[in-house]
């Protein structure tokens, strides 16, 4: 899994490439942990460049907006394919009003929000 990293103002933009799953969400997990650990309030996550989500990919999501809560933080999510729309949609994420369309609006949210 790669994972490119950017930060706009105080909000830290994580986008992983590749597979969602069993193989690449413990880096994905561990990254947003360091992240969350070091203090971040505001996490972009782009899901422009993943081909695949699983279950595992999804658990990482929702334990991350959990933690984000405990610290008075947010996350957004943006992008994705068809697939991990999908995968969003069916979970009930996509209902929990923290999907943009694309990072620029996934920043104005996350500012707008914390």
């Amino acid at each position: 899994m790669i994972i490119a990293l950017r930060e706009n103002g105080a909000v830290v933009i994580v986008a992983p490439q590749g597979r969602f799953d069993t193989n690449g969400s413990p880096e994905v997990e561990r990254v947003l942990t360091d992240h969350i650990a070091r203090g971040a309030k505001r996490i972009v996550l782009d899901l422009s460049r993943i081909e695949y989500i699983s279950s595992i990919g999804l658990r990482v999501i929702l334990k991350t907006m959990m933690a984000m809560n405990r610290t008075g933080g947010k996350i957004l999510l943006c992008g994705g394919n068809d697939h991990s729309r999908m995968v969003l949609q069916m979970s009930g994420v996509m209902g929990m009003n923290i999907y943009a369309a694309n990072v620029e609006e996934a920043i104005v949210r996350v500012y707008g929000s914390s």
